[in-house]
Formats: structure tokens, sequence, C-alpha cells
């Protein structure tokens, strides 16, 4: 959770789907901000680098493959869910909708192509599927980010119980 200390968040009662996702599939606890603002962590969490970003910045772009390029190479399927997003690999911003909280727009192989753009929801799509459907449809990597309202994504009483991925 970005901008919150995890003591704020584990062990806390308030955030019971967060509690059961770390003690059923572990805590990170030695990981830490590669530096701020938010876009080059985001970067180096889905590529390993910053690219010698340090910035914010909405034009900056990147070459360079991916752990979503690696998810496809496998043979998988990623899926980002954007709160507000106006569509599918809109860029710029458009609040709720902060570019610099998407990295995937940011790499050229997922902005310039039909193949993987698809795969970011616009935020007015964002849905979770029933339970029902959830594990035989779930995707390998599913990143979320909440608009600068965070309102539109589902709320803790609503999101997946742990163990359950968002459909593809």
């Amino acid at each position: 959770m970005e901008n919150e200390e995890s003591s704020s968040l584990i062990g806390n009662s308030a955030a019971p789907y967060i509690n059961g996702l770390a003690q059923s599939y572990g805590l990170a606890t030695q990981y830490y901000a590669i530096s701020h603002p938010s876009l080059p962590n985001y970067l180096a969490m889905t590529a390993g680098s910053t690219f010698g970003i340090s910035s914010d910045c909405t034009t900056c772009w990147v070459g360079a493959t991916n752990l979503a390029d690696q998810i496809e190479a496998g043979g998988r399927s990623w899926k980002a869910y954007l709160e507000g997003m106006p569509s599918a690999c809109f860029v710029g911003d458009a609040y709720p909708y902060m570019q610099k909280h998407n990295p995937w727009i940011y790499y050229n192989d997922i902005r310039c192509t039909t193949v993987q753009s698809p795969r970011a929801i616009a935020g007015s799509e964002v849905r979770f599927p029933p339970s029902s459907t959830r594990r035989r449809t779930a995707t390998a990597a599913c990143w979320s980010s909440r608009g600068m309202k965070g309102a539109a994504m589902p709320d803790a009483a609503r999101m997946p119980p742990v163990g359950a991925s968002p459909q593809s």
C-alpha cells in the first residue's frame, strides 16, 4: 500500500483482506521504495530498473522487457485494473486516474501494440467476477491501482476472498 507504513495495515482488523493475503502467501518485510515519487518505484517493481526516471513524468517511455513480457512468454496471462482510466491504454492524467500509477503504459510494447494493451482495464470497467468463476478464469498476475479518489475500486468487503484472483 503506497504511502502507508506496513504497521498501519498488518495486524489491523480493519484490513482483513490484506492480512489474509499476508498470512496465506507471505509478507515482504525487507522491501523498500527505490525512490520517491511513485513512478520510479513502479517501474522497478515491474521491470527491475527505474531506467533513469526520477519523476512522475507522463512522456518518459521505456523500451525494455518487463514482467508482462515474461508472464506472456511463459504462456500465462496478466491484467491491470486501473480506477478512473478513461479508456484502455489512455495516455495522460484524467482525474481521478493518474498515469504515474500505471507503469504498464510506459512500456512501448504494451502502449504501442494491440496485442498487450487491451489487458489494461479502464476504471469504468473494473468489476471482479463472481466467486463461482474466479478460480477457473484467474490470471497469473494482476495489477490494481486506485485513482486519486479511491472510491471506484471494490472495497475490502467486496474484494475477492483470499486465494482468488480477478478473471482474465
